[in-house]
């Protein structure tokens, strides 16, 4: 398992889906796809983490041209496999670091896919524009720097840096705020539980809450110096766009009013300092 394919899994269990369809043209058959959806500023911009995660996975899939999302005012594109064999080979890809949840998702699509052929004769039709994928690198990164590149897709995927505020009194108390959100109907998402034994059990659950629309929300967050903490850990294989974000809400941290010296807020100046914005990812 190599540190590209880690995150991607990460990613994949954020914002990733398996499954399958009726035929459009054959309405028996049953047709299967991986997809990963992002939203993006502009029609002309590919988000750069569905380039990266396409890339993780030796090229293989597409992304589809944009459409505007009026509720949202964003343009959605989606990266998402078209055949049988892409999926199937993304799928084994991913498989070393997807949580429980996609693998189930996964295994039943394949199976729904080939049970189609237990009672036909399946003749096997080569493809009109074949597909040449490069095999991703392999790697030997130890079993906790992949836990960290997973947690670190996961949180580009469903994660977020933001300033909190909360009113005690007659003042607002600030803090720093770390969060990553899953929804579970049947309690706590693993996902959000793995996250946390990722890095290193920093932070806290909490939900369920209904919100924007979601039932069964949870959030793993994490406050002042163990969303650091955390950001250290995940910063090497972080994307630019959430360490955009991250050194944004930080650097609004000396523009607040001070109640108390906490060491905390002297450390956000050295992460600051510390971490550049562009370093090169793994």
């Amino acid at each position: 398992m190599s540190l590209a394919l880690a995150w991607a899994a990460g990613f994949f269990d954020g914002e990733g889906s398996t499954g399958t369809y009726a035929s459009r043209h054959r309405p028996t058959a049953v047709r299967i796809f991986a997809s990963v959806t992002q939203a993006a500023s502009s029609s002309n911009e590919i988000p750069a983490v569905l380039a990266r995660f396409q890339s993780a996975v030796g090229g293989l899939g597409r992304v589809s041209g944009a459409y505007l999302d009026r509720r949202y005012g964003a343009y959605i594109r989606q990266w998402r496999t078209s055949s049988f064999e892409e999926t199937q080979a993304v799928v084994a890809l991913l498989w070393g670091s997807l949580s429980d949840v996609k693998r189930v998702q996964a295994r039943d699509a394949l199976i729904r896919y080939v049970r189609q052929y237990e009672h036909g004769c399946a003749r096997y039709r080569r493809p009109d524009h074949p597909r040449v994928a490069s095999m991703p690198r392999t790697g030997n990164a130890s079993a906790s720097d992949l836990e960290f590149a997973w947690a670190a897709g996961l949180f580009d995927g469903e994660g977020s840096t933001e300033l909190h505020r909360r009113r005690s009194g007659d003042r607002l108390i600030y803090a720093v705020r770390t969060r990553v959100s899953q929804c579970g109907a049947d309690g706590v998402p693993g996902v959000l539980a793995r996250f946390q034994r990722s890095v290193n059990g920093r932070g806290w659950i909490e939900g369920p809450s209904a919100r924007d629309g979601y039932a069964d929300a949870y959030k793993w967050a994490a406050g002042n110096a163990d969303a650091l903490f955390v950001l250290r850990l995940l910063w090497p294989y972080l994307s630019v766009a959430k360490r955009t974000q991250a050194s944004d809400v930080l650097g609004e941290v000396n523009t607040l009013p001070v109640v108390r010296r906490h060491a905390w807020r002297a450390e956000v100046e050295r992460f600051r300092t510390a971490h550049a914005i562009s370093e090169i990812l793994l």
